[in-house]
């Protein structure tokens, strides 16, 4: 079953960034959070392929769960970044 984009955004709706109630350490150790060389290595292959238009079914499905993926540690981004700016309030 491919992640969805909606699935991404009933995450962020659950974890509110915006409240600005993360944890100052946790809100860092997000920000640092990347993929391995070797998953950048295949995104962008498949990524490519896309752009082509000759991803396979389940290349695509793998995309979109690079996608997916990806897009969660950017909402949790947005805390850590209000944060480290001093504009959210940290939580416990």
């Amino acid at each position: 079953m491919a992640a969805t984009a909606e699935s991404t955004q009933i995450f962020r709706r659950v974890i509110e960034p915006e409240r600005g109630t993360f944890p100052r350490d946790l809100a860092r150790y997000v920000l640092d959070l990347d993929f391995p060389g070797e998953d950048h290595a295949g995104y962008e292959a498949l990524s490519a392929k896309a752009q082509e238009g000759t991803l396979t079914a389940q290349e695509a499905d793998e995309l979109d769960g690079y996608l997916h993926v990806d897009g969660l540690p950017g909402h949790l981004a947005v805390e850590g970044r209000t944060i480290s700016a001093g504009a959210g309030r940290p939580g416990p």
